[in-house]
């Protein structure tokens, strides 16, 4: 009876200590789950915040005293005010020439990239590449030193050179503006373009070709009819874009008082004498986030109805390439032309103003002023402090916008939660909304929501960051997410066997599986972090400028040469990084290829 009791009484406690075993297991289970979900939904309730206390604001009737209250007065305002009226009539215009541009550009130059023998066409993707981590508004600086209608360069040689009086180029014009828009935005078309080339049969095309049609009309009537929703596609995106553009409408339209949405915003917004008039600011974000939704459902609709356009079946197929012949000159100009007046021009037009007491044109008496003296005038004070801003930037974007992505994108991948569509849906809004309506967003948050005792605005880089994480969201999550598709869940379970939680999981399984695309995507986010002005520009204070802001504030200052100096330490500064980027991430840059 005894040994029957211990027995008993042994069989007790083995199974008391299994079930303290496992409850103990469960804990250390959930207490590694926590973290994720946690971590997905501050980052995201920071994005629907951002959205709210826009529409909160855009309500909210401001008065000198008396109760806050609500009603539609700043719509009125916004619709009635002929000021505003030209704003946003300017912004169709500016946005319009810059699409046109952009595609005019880049459908061509897909074509020769997908569709033809073009020698070395390896190169487009990376080269063009490359040129969207040029800050736009350095390329805006280029062309305003160039072929500004008083002052530019290029019209000064060409006026001395020409039988003709007056300036032949205005860059200082709405037109002038898109021109310069679009072209900082043909690389973006021409990768999204090209996508849809490359994922089209062309046996309809060829088809027609041996039925005699001749190249122009089969381009008119099959190849841009079967690219429609992929060149929708691309139109809708970049027409975000541009609509919410602020660097080069700032560099060029802002000091000749050519305002466009974005520059009416922040006139708004940072008034020099008058008080800010918080409600029109979040009504005029309101619009512009109601178009940018607006944009994204027809988007979603032409994608609907892709199916009309589906020529891409479950086989095998190969394009036969038009043989450019003595032709392929003219395409490599195309391509080049981009590149010249994205990068080359610009950067020569900065160092030559760099190096020269005022704006002149090239002689042999200009030549014999040249001298580091524009170098020596830059206040290096601000620059080292803008640089550590930069700096930290630069660091922390990248890294806590990929935390965040991991737990977002574990939990819609892995989790099989219910709520794994919605997050998914909450994280593609910041790809789909301008950066711009986030930045404002932000700002009103500070000013409005808190009370100005503490200081929010005024202290530090906290709110920058926080802004940046939310707006490169997007990129990270559809970054992690088609790389974890393609991470098989039984290396997960492995490691659930072998007793790691989903923590110890990502941090030992995934992370290293992913470390190419981790590695890729830290170095894209913090080159954009790096180059960004519309966001740091809308929330800088003394604290907390950065070097694009810097440099910005010096040319609107009307400081052209000490701005130049200064915007060629800030490529040089960056070209280590773009090597990186290149060297580390080539193999996703050749993917599309």
């Amino acid at each position: 009876m005894y040994h029957a009791e211990e027995r008993g009484g042994k069989g007790f406690g083995d199974n008391a200590g299994k079930a303290l075993a496992a409850l103990r297991s469960r804990l250390v289970h959930a207490g590694e789950r926590l973290p994720l979900p946690l971590i997905a939904f501050v980052t995201l309730g920071m994005v629907m915040v951002f959205l709210v206390v826009i529409v909160q604001v855009s309500f909210q009737v401001q008065h000198d005293s008396g109760p806050t209250v609500y009603g539609v007065e700043n719509f009125r305002q916004l619709y009635t005010d002929p000021f505003t009226a030209r704003a946003f009539l300017n912004t169709a215009v500016f946005a319009g020439v810059a699409l046109a541009v952009a595609f005019v550009f880049a459908i061509p130059i897909a074509w020769l990239a997908e569709r033809t023998t073009l020698p070395a066409k390896g190169l487009i993707f990376p080269l063009l590449t490359v040129t969207l981590l040029v800050p736009s508004f350095f390329t805006a600086m280029g062309w305003v030193i160039l072929f500004h209608p008083r002052i530019g360069i290029a019209n000064k040689a060409l006026v001395q050179l020409l039988p003709i009086e007056r300036s032949p180029f205005n860059v200082v014009s709405l037109v002038g503006m898109g021109w310069v828009e679009g072209i900082a935005l043909v690389p973006l078309a021409f990768i999204m373009i090209a996508a849809s080339f490359r994922a089209m049969d062309p046996t309809l095309e060829e088809s027609a070709r041996v039925h005699g049609i001749s190249f122009f009309t089969r381009l008119r009537r099959i190849t841009l009819p079967l690219l429609t929703p992929g060149i929708l596609g691309a139109v809708l995106y970049v027409a975000a874009i541009t609509i919410a553009a602020f660097d080069i409408p700032a560099v060029i339209g802002l000091s000749n008082r050519i305002h466009t949405f974005s520059t009416f915003v922040y006139t708004t917004a940072l008034p020099l004498e008058e008080v800010p008039n918080y409600g029109l600011i979040g009504a005029s974000s309101a619009v512009m986030l109601l178009i940018g939704l607006l944009l994204t459902w027809r988007y979603m609709i032409v994608i609907g109805e892709s199916h009309r356009y589906a020529v891409v079946r479950g086989k095998d197929y190969r394009a036969n390439l038009v043989d450019l012949g003595g032709w392929a000159v003219l395409g490599w100009t195309l391509v080049g032309a981009v590149i010249v007046f994205n990068v080359v021009l610009p950067l020569l037009a900065l160092t030559w103003v760099s190096l020269i007491p005022f704006l002149q044109v090239p002689s042999a008496a200009a030549f014999r002023t040249l001298s580091l003296d524009n170098f020596r005038a830059v206040p290096w004070a601000n620059l080292m402090s803008g640089l550590r801003n930069s700096i930290i930037l630069l660091f922390t974007v990248p890294t806590l916008s990929l935390v965040a992505g991991m737990a977002i994108s574990w939990l819609v991948i892995r989790s099989n939660s219910r709520i794994a569509r919605t997050l998914d849906v909450l994280a593609f809004l910041p790809h789909v909304i301008p950066n711009l309506i986030f930045a404002v967003g932000a700002f009103l948050l500070v000013i409005v929501w808190f009370p100005p005792q503490l200081g929010l605005f005024e202290r530090g880089i906290g709110i920058i960051i926080l802004v940046y994480v939310v707006t490169r969201i997007s990129f990270a999550t559809r970054m992690l997410n088609s790389g974890l598709v393609q991470i098989h869940e039984e290396l997960d379970e492995a490691g659930y066997v072998a007793g790691l939680g989903p923590m110890g999981v990502i941090r030992k399984i995934l992370v290293p599986l992913l470390s190419p695309t981790l590695l890729y995507s830290w170095l894209w986010m913090a080159l954009l972090a790096f180059r960004e002005l519309t966001m740091a520009a809308f929330l800088a204070s003394r604290d907390n400028l950065t070097l694009p802001v810097i440099i910005w504030s010096m040319w609107t200052a009307g400081r052209l040469n000490q701005a130049a100096a200064t915007a060629l330490v800030f490529v040089a500064l960056m070209t280590p990084l773009i090597v990186l980027y290149y060297v580390f991430g080539r193999r996703h840059i050749g993917v599309a290829q």
